[in-house]
C-alpha cells in the first residue's frame, strides 16, 4: 500500500509514504523489502517533481536504501543522481542536508563515486559544508570524504575550495562535525595534494 500510495497517490500522500519508506528503510531487511516493492522508480519521480517537503522525504528514503550495495545500483540506473544533486543546489536546509545524504551512501559504489561527481555534486556539497547547518556542514563532510575515495575527485574537490571549510569545521564543528572534518582531510591528504604538518624547519647556514 505504501508504494502503490507512492506512486498515484495526492501530493501529500506521496510526501507522507516516502517518509514511512525512509524511517522503515533504516533496518537491512527492509532496505531490501522496499526495493524489491518497487519503490525506487516512484521515490525517484517524487524526488524530481515533488513538493520541497516530498522531494526532502524521497532523499532521505534513498539515502536509507543506499546503504544495501543492490540497491546503490539500482538507485543509480534509476536516474536518482541528477534529481539529488539538484536538490542539494536548490533545495530547503533541511532538503540540501538530506540530500548530502544519499551521495555518501550511493558512493560506496565505485561507479557512482565517478557519476556522482560528474553530474556535478561536489560544487554544491562545498557549499553546504560551508553554509549549511551544524548538521548539514557534518554531512557535506561526509559526502565528500566517501567521494574522495576516488583519486580523481580527490583533485575535484581540492580544486572545488573544500579545503578551507573542512579546516574550519575542523575548528568549529559540533564533535561528529570535527571528527568527519578529519576524516575527509586524511583522505584528501592521501593524494599528497595538502600536507597537514608543522612547518619545515630550515637549518641556518653557518
Amino acid at each position: 500500500p505504501l508504494v502503490k500510495l507512492l506512486g498515484d497517490g495526492t501530493a501529500e500522500g506521496r510526501t507522507n509514504a516516502a517518509m514511512a519508506l525512509g524511517s522503515l528503510a533504516v533496518n537491512a531487511d527492509n532496505q531490501v523489502a522496499i526495493a524489491e516493492a518497487g519503490a525506487i522508480a516512484p521515490l525517484v519521480k517524487l524526488l524530481g517533481d515533488g513538493t520541497a517537503e516530498g522531494r526532502t522525504n524521497a532523499a532521505m528514503a534513498l539515502g536509507s536504501l543506499a546503504v544495501n550495495a543492490d540497491n546503490q545500483v539500482a538507485i543509480a540506473e534509476a536516474g536518482a543522481i541528477a534529481p539529488l544533486v539538484k536538490l542539494l543546489g536548490d533545495g530547503t536546509a533541511d532538503g540540501r542536508t538530506t540530500a548530502a545524504i544519499a551521495p555518501q551512501n550511493l558512493a560506496s559504489n565505485a561507479d557512482n563515486e565517478v557519476a556522482i561527481a560528474e553530474a556535478g555534486a561536489i560544487a554544491p556539497l562545498v557549499k553546504l559544508l560551508g553554509n549549511g547547518t551544524a548538521d548539514g556542514r557534518t554531512t557535506a563532510a561526509m559526502a565528500l570524504g566517501s567521494l574522495a575515495a576516488n583519486a580523481d575527485n580527490r583533485v575535484a574537490i581540492a580544486e572545488a575550495g573544500a579545503l578551507a571549510p573542512l579546516v574550519k569545521l575542523l575548528g568549529d564543528g559540533t564533535a561528529e562535525g570535527r571528527t568527519t572534518a578529519a576524516m575527509a582531510l586524511e583522505i584528501l591528504a592521501s593524494l599528497s595534494l595538502i600536507h597537514i604538518s608543522e612547518p619545515t624547519r630550515r637549518t641556518p647556514i653557518s
